[in-house]
């Protein structure tokens, strides 16, 4: 089988929340250090500190980013900045699209909007789950053994069919 490649389009609150805290992050560098009065020159170092760590706070979270979904053979693949999550298909046991899957998700530890919404998550609708989303709207639910797995690939309907006909080989008796 030939490997299928979907982008991973971010929605409008990734949009929102990322632009919104690399302003910010910027305008805290860049102008606060020369904007703030200080009552002595020699305490300003504080804030020239301050100014590059908001900028690597900004910085480092991209590298988590969400740069699109693959699926393999055997695998989907989940690619990140420099690095890639694995899921074997072989450990799906369903997949369905839900574009609320992420409604009223609360994070327990990850990152909800900055480059992506990743991370462990928790919701009265599927309990704990795992989420590598940039667009809730194209929410897929994928259920596992041990987990509940939320991605958003562009064009989920497509991804779902996809993934569904490969999955049906791990289900064939052999």
């Amino acid at each position: 089988m030939t490997t299928k490649t979907y982008a991973a389009p971010w929605g409008r609150r990734i949009w929102l929340i990322t632009g919104a805290v690399t302003l910010f992050g910027l305008v805290f560098a860049l102008v606060l250090p020369w904007s703030l009065p200080v009552r002595n020159p020699d305490e300003r170092w504080g804030l020239w500190i301050a100014a590059p760590v908001t900028l690597l706070i900004v910085g480092g979270t991209s590298f988590w980013m969400i740069r699109g979904f693959e699926l393999t053979s055997d695998t989907l693949i989940v690619r990140r900045s420099f690095w890639s999550n694995r899921i074997p298909l072989a450990a799906i046991q369903s997949a369905e699209l839900d574009a609320r899957a992420c409604e009223g998700a609360m994070k327990t530890l990850g990152n909800d909007g900055l480059f992506a919404m990743h991370g462990r998550f928790r919701s009265k609708r599927l309990g704990k789950f795992q989420a590598y989303v940039t667009d809730p709207r194209n929410s897929v639910v994928l259920r596992l053994p041990s987990d509940i797995v939320v991605v958003s690939p562009e064009n989920p309907r497509q991804f779902l069919s996809e993934l569904n006909r490969r999955l049906a080989h791990f289900k064939e008796p052999r």
